[in-house]
């Protein structure tokens, strides 16, 4: 027999016929009218060249073929649904490793916590933190990262993604900014240094743009990878530090620093956070497992902050 001959409908159907030995009762069990269930008896009759069951007296009776199928099909159907459906995920047996793309925010805030619970959840499981730019979309696509949480402006077609919030922009300064006791005005924002953060998104670009669009410029004299080094640089010097506000505010007071609004007319589009993953991990165990682990604290942190 070819199995393209066959379909799992029809080996549905043949359990039922076979386990009730009626047409009637077997189209009941599949939900079925009783003429199609005599079709499909007549298509399992044709392709295992058998008549399966045949009537005796008041009864129907299996065959010896249709027998030996009555044997046989139920286990086959088993393994056939443990192929189709994946077993439970058990995270304390699970060994294997993920690459993971974040802001140093993410893993310095947030990740620690998340990775206390997963040592003792998950011994086996083995993350490899990477910091999030734009490019590693493809890395995503060729599988050489496996998850991200960033900010981007949208998410390609190919990429699942959960979007975890928006956020605006502040200012920050140290307190003995000469600037530090009065509102900033565009003028004041444009003639100050500035410091910027170069890794773990756009927020350089983000601010430039939208300075352009009301056709002025700032002058950036700094530019470091990491927030903390921005922030601690920020505490002792006289450069603006322009930031998500949620990180602005959340860090202020532990860096001695004062948080401004942006002045207008300046307004700086709110940055999109997002967790996302490839298609093909859709539906990986291991996977969701992950990043339903890491929504679940990313979530707690925007509710609580």
């Amino acid at each position: 027999m070819e199995l393209s001959r066959i379909n799992l409908n029809l080996l549905i159907s043949l359990y039922h016929l076979l386990r009730s030995r009626s047409v009637t009762a077997a189209a009941t069990a599949q939900h079925i009218t009783q003429p199609a269930m005599s079709r499909n008896l007549g298509q399992l009759r044709g392709i295992f060249g058998d008549q399966l069951m045949v009537r005796v007296g008041n009864e129907m009776h299996l065959t010896p073929r249709g027998e030996a199928l009555w044997q046989q099909l139920p286990p086959m159907l088993n393994q056939l649904e443990s192929l189709l459906v994946p077993s439970e995920f058990e995270p304390a047996g699970f060994i294997g490793e993920f690459n993971i793309a974040t802001t140093d925010f993410i893993t310095h805030n947030l990740i620690p916590p998340l990775l206390a619970d997963l040592q003792h959840d998950a011994p086996g499981l083995s993350l490899h933190f990477h910091l999030w730019h734009p490019g590693m979309i493809d890395s995503l696509r060729q599988g050489r990262l496996d998850l991200a949480a960033c900010i981007l402006d949208q998410v390609p077609d190919d990429i699942y993604g959960k979007q975890l919030g928006e956020d605006g922009y502040s200012c920050l300064l140290n307190n003995n900014h000469p600037l530090a006791n009065q509102t900033l005005s565009l003028d004041d924002y444009v003639n100050a240094d500035h410091i910027g953060i170069s890794a773990g998104g756009d927020k350089i670009r983000a601010v430039d743009e939208a300075l352009a669009k009301i056709n002025r410029q700032r002058q950036l004299k700094v530019t470091v990878p990491f927030i903390h080094s921005a922030l601690a640089i920020t505490a002792r010097s006289d450069y603006l530090l322009t930031l998500p506000s949620h990180i602005a505010l959340q860090l202020q007071v532990q860096y001695g620093l004062k948080t401004k609004a942006l002045p207008q007319p300046l307004e700086v589009p709110p940055s999109q956070y997002y967790l996302i993953w490839h298609q093909r991990l859709q539906t990986d165990p291991a996977h969701r497992y992950l990043r339903e682990r890491m929504l679940k604290t990313l979530h707690n942190y925007r509710n609580n902050a």
